[in-house]
Protein backbone atom coordinates (compact mmCIF):
# COMPACT_ATOMS: atom_id res chain seq x y z
CA UNK A 1 0.00 0.00 0.00
CA UNK A 2 1.45 3.52 -0.65
CA UNK A 3 0.14 7.20 -0.50
CA UNK A 4 -2.55 6.57 -2.76
CA UNK A 5 -4.65 5.67 0.50
CA UNK A 6 -7.05 8.30 0.77
CA UNK A 7 -8.32 9.94 3.59
CA UNK A 8 -12.00 10.11 4.50
CA UNK A 9 -11.92 14.14 2.69
CA UNK A 10 -11.20 12.95 -0.65
CA UNK A 11 -13.96 11.39 -2.23
CA UNK A 12 -13.44 9.01 -5.53
CA UNK A 13 -15.66 8.83 -7.99
CA UNK A 14 -16.49 5.95 -10.43
CA UNK A 15 -13.52 3.92 -8.41
CA UNK A 16 -14.45 0.58 -6.36
CA UNK A 17 -13.34 1.78 -2.82
CA UNK A 18 -13.12 0.01 0.70
CA UNK A 19 -13.37 1.63 4.35
CA UNK A 20 -10.66 1.15 6.91
CA UNK A 21 -9.71 2.43 10.20
CA UNK A 22 -7.42 4.93 9.84
CA UNK A 23 -5.28 3.75 12.86
CA UNK A 24 -5.00 0.65 10.91
CA UNK A 25 -3.64 2.65 7.58
CA UNK A 26 -0.94 4.36 10.08
CA UNK A 27 0.57 0.86 11.61
CA UNK A 28 0.66 -0.49 8.05
CA UNK A 29 2.58 2.43 6.76
CA UNK A 30 4.70 2.71 9.40
CA UNK A 31 5.52 -0.87 9.04
CA UNK A 32 6.31 -0.64 5.02
CA UNK A 33 8.94 2.32 5.96
CA UNK A 34 10.18 0.79 8.92
CA UNK A 35 9.90 -3.05 9.50
CA UNK A 36 12.20 -3.98 11.67
CA UNK A 37 11.63 -1.04 14.40
CA UNK A 38 7.54 -1.66 13.55
CA UNK A 39 4.69 -4.73 14.10
CA UNK A 40 2.83 -5.56 11.05
CA UNK A 41 -0.53 -4.94 11.96
CA UNK A 42 -2.18 -8.41 11.59
CA UNK A 43 -5.97 -7.44 11.22
CA UNK A 44 -8.38 -5.28 10.29
CA UNK A 45 -10.95 -4.51 12.58
CA UNK A 46 -13.84 -2.81 10.98
CA UNK A 47 -16.58 -3.57 13.94
CA UNK A 48 -16.39 0.58 14.70
CA UNK A 49 -17.64 1.03 11.62
CA UNK A 50 -21.10 -1.46 12.20
CA UNK A 51 -23.92 -0.82 14.93
CA UNK A 52 -25.63 -3.80 17.26
CA UNK A 53 -27.95 -4.25 13.93
CA UNK A 54 -25.29 -4.83 11.35
CA UNK A 55 -25.75 -1.82 9.86
CA UNK A 56 -22.95 1.01 8.71
CA UNK A 57 -23.08 3.69 11.41
CA UNK A 58 -22.36 6.28 8.92
CA UNK A 59 -23.56 7.29 5.20
CA UNK A 60 -20.73 6.47 2.54
CA UNK A 61 -21.99 8.85 0.59
CA UNK A 62 -22.53 11.90 2.92
CA UNK A 63 -18.84 13.33 3.39
CA UNK A 64 -20.44 14.89 6.58
CA UNK A 65 -20.90 11.47 7.56
CA UNK A 66 -17.01 10.41 7.43
CA UNK A 67 -14.60 11.25 10.07
CA UNK A 68 -10.56 11.38 10.63
CA UNK A 69 -11.12 7.87 11.98
CA UNK A 70 -12.41 6.72 8.50
CA UNK A 71 -9.69 5.86 5.74
CA UNK A 72 -10.83 5.38 2.35
CA UNK A 73 -8.56 3.10 0.31
CA UNK A 74 -9.01 1.58 -3.38
CA UNK A 75 -10.81 -2.00 -3.56
CA UNK A 76 -7.48 -2.98 -5.59
CA UNK A 77 -5.75 -2.06 -2.03
CA UNK A 78 -8.04 -3.71 -0.16
CA UNK A 79 -7.67 -7.09 -2.09
CA UNK A 80 -4.24 -6.96 -1.80
CA UNK A 81 -4.44 -6.27 2.15
CA UNK A 82 -7.30 -9.53 2.50
CA UNK A 83 -4.69 -11.60 0.38
CA UNK A 84 -2.54 -10.85 3.13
Amino acid sequence: MNESSLNASTVLEDVPCAIVPTQFIRSWRHWLLRPTEHSRPDMIDNTLFICEHDKLVFDPNNPADLDPSISIIKRTEWDYLESL
